[in-house]
């Protein structure tokens, strides 16, 4: 069928079915297989035309006969290969398969055989049991004339038979099953133990007091029984009571148990000490500062008691404030000897004992309100302690004692600790430079120094009302403080360059044999005793701005070291600088001599700072 045949057909009407209508959807599908069917066609057509464009071209290539046979040769030898190789590696693989089999075999038929003999073992005695017990029911039927007597004789009869006969083949099943029957047992038994609990039962002459998880609380406990026995007997002995060994030795022990309520090792102890003697009962034990000082039946009472003296110092909407006595109270409840009890009132007024007041003696002469002033109280609170004082102008005489403070319960006074921050201002470093743009001496601030500001974090104690103790706990800076930076001039009128003095001075006369005198009736000089010649040096770097001489100091020099520091040197022999030149420091500026008003060699040596005069002993003790 050609294409121009295919779209005539395409293009003529079906006809009508006789008797039947076509609908629009059959119509559709006549349309569209009808196309497919073209296109398959033209797919057809293209791939016969490229196969014969192909083998033309093939034919129309020199020697394609030969590359033909080229190829096919090559495509039959490869085919060949692949073959040969596939037989190879099926025939390798049944090998190892067969071998794998035979292992396998060796391995399991063993097995099998163990398994197949062990059942067989172990169902030979039931299977006989079965077969007696059908042809000892079936013996009725066997022998109908016999009476019951005889049938069951005969039972009897065949049954001690078979148990003789088949007496080896129940032994042989036994032989299987009591191992495993002993495995299952033990394995019972195991895992039953393992989930007891075990616990170690404890008793005082041979009375359970109750049980513990370990060994260790146990001895846990017991070290404290111990314990325990020894502060009671403690308390027993300060109080002068006599005690005896006998009644202090409590030797608990221990046995294992299954079950029980375990215990705390302090429960344990308790219970130890209550059945060891019916002189031991509950107690408070009441220690200070870590030593034990009462043992009390009114554990209770007492820590209400001390609960309401501190009661009125604390804040319960403050919680930077800490309430505590000052002395360590602890009250530490327990099982005591009866008879190291000590009566409640006793431990109270014990507790509420007055320390003696401290006094105040009059050293001179003084009013009493001078003598409140002098103590840090006003005079009401000092006459508060000292009634027979008549005034606040009464004369006191010197030697007179007075109390300076209350009389108070030593044991009970309530430390309060507060923490408090404040702002501090921390001051600048002054930073000096040196310049030659300025006169020697003269100092310019080019930044105003500006203070810091940091908050201290402290915790103050107050005892009674009174700061004891200020612990600093952190600082930490707000705002940090701006150095003062200042130029100090080193410019001469000579225009030459001098050093500023550095503030740290050497001794002016280093081959010096003693001095003679350092201050005296507000003479601030020192006279330094020298041979005659010994040299003189500068103190310190700066300008000489006097250098001559004297009616008193005779040859003298005054050198400013620029940094408000001028110091003198006196009764030279002769002079080894001129007014107006820099020195250094240890630099010699002249020598030792006797003019001027003096009396033997000796340098007069004065300092001054911003043009007050101060003592050279200050900075030179060890001359």
């Amino acid at each position: 069928m050609t294409k121009k045949h295919l779209e005539q057909n395409h293009t003529e009407e079906p006809s009508p079915r006789r008797g039947k209508k076509r609908g629009k959807f059959a119509e559709w599908l006549d349309v569209h297989r009808i196309k497919r069917t073209v296109r398959l066609w033209h797919k057809r057509q293209k791939k016969s035309e490229r196969r014969s464009r192909l083998s033309e071209m093939i034919h129309r290539l020199p020697h394609a006969t030969l590359i033909g046979d080229l190829l096919y040769m090559f495509g039959f030898w490869l085919e060949y290969a692949a073959i040969c190789a596939g037989r190879t590696v099926l025939r390798v693989a049944g090998t190892i398969l067969s071998h794998v089999w035979d292992v396998l075999l060796m391995i399991i038929r063993p097995l099998a055989i163990g398994i197949i003999t062990f059942l067989e073992d172990l169902l030979e005695p039931l299977a006989r049991m079965r077969s007696g017990l059908r042809h000892i029911r079936a013996l009725p039927q066997q022998h109908p004339e016999e009476n019951a007597k005889q049938i069951r004789a005969e039972k009897i009869q065949y049954f001690k038979r078979g148990t003789r006969l088949y007496l080896p083949l129940v032994w042989n099943a036994l032989s299987y099953a009591l191992p495993v029957a002993a495995a299952v047992l033990l394995v019972w038994v195991v895992r039953t133990q393992l989930s007891f609990n075990y616990l170690l039962e404890v008793r005082v002459n041979g009375e359970s007091v109750g049980y513990v998880a370990s060994e260790q609380v146990f001895d846990s406990a017991r070290d404290d029984v111990q314990s325990r026995i020894e502060r009671a007997r403690a308390v027993m002995e300060s109080a002068g009571v006599e005690t005896t060994d006998d009644a202090w030795n409590i030797s608990p022990t221990y046995t294992l148990a299954v079950s029980g309520d375990v215990m705390t090792e302090s429960e344990v102890a308790d219970a130890i000490l209550s059945a060891s003697s019916d002189e031991i009962g509950d107690g408070t034990a009441v220690y200070i500062d870590g030593e034990l000082r009462f043992v009390t039946s009114e554990g209770d009472h007492l820590r209400a008691y001390l609960d309401a003296v501190k009661q009125p110092y604390e804040d319960a909407f403050d919680s930077d404030r800490r309430v505590e006595f000052a002395h360590d109270i602890t009250l530490v409840d327990g099982v005591y000897f009866l008879s190291s009890i000590v009566p409640y009132d006793t431990v109270i007024e014990t507790l509420n004992a007055k320390s003696e007041p401290v006094t105040y003696t009059v050293t001179e002469d003084q009013t009493a309100g001078e003598a409140a002033k002098a103590i840090g109280v006003d005079y009401a609170t000092l006459q508060s302690w000292n009634p027979d004082l008549t005034g606040e102008d009464e004369e006191l005489t010197e030697g007179q004692t007075l109390v300076s403070s209350e009389a108070t319960a030593e044991l009970l006074q309530v430390k309060v600790v507060e923490r408090q921050s404040v702002l501090e201002d921390v001051q600048y470093d002054v930073v000096k430079t040196e310049s030659d743009e300025y006169d020697f001496g003269k100092e310019v601030v080019v930044q105003e120094g500006q203070l810091g500001l940091q908050e201290v974090t402290s915790d103050v104690t107050y005892i009674n009302g009174k700061v004891s103790a200020i612990d600093i706990v952190n600082i930490t800076t707000v705002i940090e403080p701006v150095s003062e930076q200042v130029i100090v001039g080193t410019k001469l009128q000579s225009d030459m360059v001098a050093q500023v003095g550095s503030g740290n001075f050497y001794w002016p006369v280093p081959d010096y044999k003693g001095v003679t005198r350092w201050v005296e009736n507000d003479r601030y000089a020192t006279d330094i005793t020298a041979n005659y010649g010994t040299p003189i040096i500068a103190a310190d770097s700066g300008v000489v701005v006097t250098a001559g001489t004297h009616w008193s100091y005779g040859n003298y020099v005054v050198i400013d070291h620029g940094n408000g520091w001028k110091t003198l040197y006196a009764h030279m022999s002769s002079i080894a600088v001129t007014t107006g030149q820099s020195v250094t420091g240890g630099q010699t500026i002249g020598y030792v001599g006797q003019t001027g008003v003096a009396t033997g060699c000796h340098c007069h040596f004065e300092m001054s700072y911003n043009g007050t005069l101060v003592n050279a002993h200050d900075y030179f003790p060890n001359m």
